[in-house]
């Protein structure tokens, strides 16, 4: 009875560490991030054209391949039945408890108690907020990679388990939760799977390293079959659950009607231009720098003085923490590989074999290092603060300390405004968008401006092209800017008399089928707008 009542106390405690871990996230996350966050349009409006095609039907972008296929399959059903706005604030809740459960567990398995895990959720968010190396986030709004993240985390655990005592089961586990990450985001997934195989098979190699005689050298090669069966349960496991969303992204790839040469080209916009700041390293600030070297020497610093003290005190947890230390160079050496194909000095089309770089680039090999890095410096400070402060008192007095602090940073922190929009342009844009979404036919075609954020969020409607929803797929990619080049010399062209007449927006028309035009910046036009406030106005096209 009293075992029944320590496992039931244990799982008690468990939940109740993931609920208070999952209400830090979720807190930090409402507070600083307002909704929608800066990819929730680009996500959410995307599963809700994939539950309900007709919606939006003319937004070529919603019509472009779709790489995360599970996501919006799971999603999509949701938005047909509350807002997107309700949907976005139901899918932070449910990610971020997901991502708790598996860093309360990630936790537990390297010694770390409530305290800790509570501990190291706000010191993570107040790295976050002090920056990152290649604009990764977890916590935050609601897409693909934050459930990702959670069911990542979940997998590294219980592969600790697997690995310390060679529990089959926990093998089975951890492939079974990488594969639900793959499936839900491919990138984030199988660099976990890649970060653990890694890990994996060098934690394996030192320690066979120790036999030297041949009771040895048979206890290796027992270990060389126990390693075999465990990886062929794990991979086995991952694989199966990988592939409802890994061969829509295979797919997506495999099945592209784009000659190499086009290819490449879309390779170079979406490494060199669009997503340059998440994967050209050339492009990275210097604070990006900076900000991960301390992050590494502080970290570094904290895992060496625990295994100091953990050492003198003959405790037997020192060991704990070399899976996870190793899943973290892992990563890093994942990254470094990635500076150095990436790394340029001059203009990213006159590097050596920009081709084949951009090919590789486009995987995100920055990804997991920047996302686990500030999770185990977490980890580590939590655990050398619950060393110095070992009265409960101090324990409550830090927590209520560092919750407060997390709030106070994360409301300082929450944005007026998405970014190119101050308090009262980002306000009227939404009415802008109402009267679109009140006056105009659902099969409405609008072109907004380059800053365009949520316009078929706030206003039900397709657009003709939005620089921040640029499609993953090469056909996509090649249209996308097709299409911004399109309205570039338009404009161009039309705007040499000094203004826009009705016959420049008749060839428009003509052109691209835009119905509407949002703007705050072109113009003069001949004709009045449909609509105007004190920032945006509205031009309907001319047939």
């Amino acid at each position: 009875m009293s075992g029944q009542e320590s496992t039931g106390s244990h799982a008690s405690r468990t939940a109740s560490t993931v609920m208070a871990v999952g209400a830090v996230f979720v807190a930090w996350s409402l507070i600083s991030v307002p909704v929608p966050g800066v990819n929730e349009p680009h996500y959410l409006t995307k599963a809700r054209n994939f539950a309900d095609p007709a919606w939006c039907r003319d937004d070529f972008f919603l019509q472009s391949a779709n790489a995360h296929a599970v996501f919006y399959n799971v999603v999509g059903p949701v938005t047909k039945v509350v807002s997107l706005a309700t949907a976005a604030v139901l899918g932070r809740v449910l990610s971020l408890l997901l991502l708790a459960s598996g860093w309360v567990l990630l936790g537990r398995r390297i010694g770390l108690t409530c305290f800790n895990s509570l501990l190291a959720a706000c010191i993570y968010c107040l790295i976050a907020a002090s920056g990152n190396f290649s604009g990764e986030w977890v916590v935050g709004g609601f897409e693909s990679k934050v459930p990702a993240y959670g069911f990542g985390l979940l997998a590294v655990a219980y592969w600790l388990d697997g690995f310390r005592y060679l529990q089959r089961l926990s093998y089975v586990i951890a492939g079974i939760t990488a594969g639900l990450s793959v499936s839900l985001h491919p990138v984030v997934g199988l660099w976990f799977c890649v970060a653990m195989a890694m890990s994996e098979v060098c934690l394996c190699r030192s320690s066979r390293h120790t036999a030297t005689d041949d009771e040895g050298q048979e206890m290796s090669r027992q270990a060389v079959r126990t390693f075999l069966t465990n990886s062929l349960c794990f991979i086995a496991a991952s694989v199966f659950f990988a592939l409802p969303g890994l061969i829509p992204a295979l797919q997506m790839v495999i099945n592209s009607n784009v000659d190499k040469a086009n290819q490449d080209t879309a390779n170079f916009i979406q490494i060199f231009w669009r997503l340059a700041h998440h994967l050209d390293p050339s492009t990275f600030p210097a604070y990006a720098w900076l900000h991960a070297g301390v992050l590494c020497a502080a970290s570094a610093a904290a895992l060496l003085f625990g295994w100091w003290l953990n050492r003198r005190n003959r405790n037997a947890s020192q060991t704990n923490w070399l899976p996870l230390v190793s899943l973290l160079i892992s990563a890093a050496v994942i990254a470094v590989v990635g500076v150095a194909i990436g790394w340029h000095s001059g203009d990213a089309k006159d590097i050596p074999d920009w081709k084949w770089r951009a090919s590789l680039l486009r995987f995100y090999p920055f990804r997991l290092f920047d996302g686990i890095l500030p999770m185990v410096a977490s980890f580590a400070f939590s655990a050398i603060v619950s060393r110095i402060a070992s009265r409960q008192s101090v324990k409550l007095v830090i927590i209520i300390v560092a919750i407060g602090t997390v709030s106070w940073v994360a409301f300082n922190k929450r944005p007026t405004a998405p970014s190119a929009y101050n308090r009262l342009s980002f306000s009227e844009w939404k009415v802008a968008c109402k009267w679109l979404n009140d006056n105009t036919a659902v099969d409405s075609l609008v072109w907004g401006p380059r800053e365009s954020f949520g316009l078929k969020w706030f206003a039900n409607r397709a657009e003709y092209v939005c620089f921040k929803d640029c499609p993953q797929d090469a056909a996509g990619i090649l249209e996308w800017n097709q299409r911004l080049w399109k309205v570039y010399h338009w404009s161009q062209a039309a705007y040499q008399d000094g203004r826009f007449d009705d016959s420049d927006l008749k060839a428009l028309y003509k052109l691209t089928g835009i119905d509407y035009v949002l703007t705050r910046q072109l113009g003069p036009f001949e004709s009045e707008p449909v609509y105007q406030n004190n920032v945006w106005r509205i031009y309907e096209v001319p047939k």
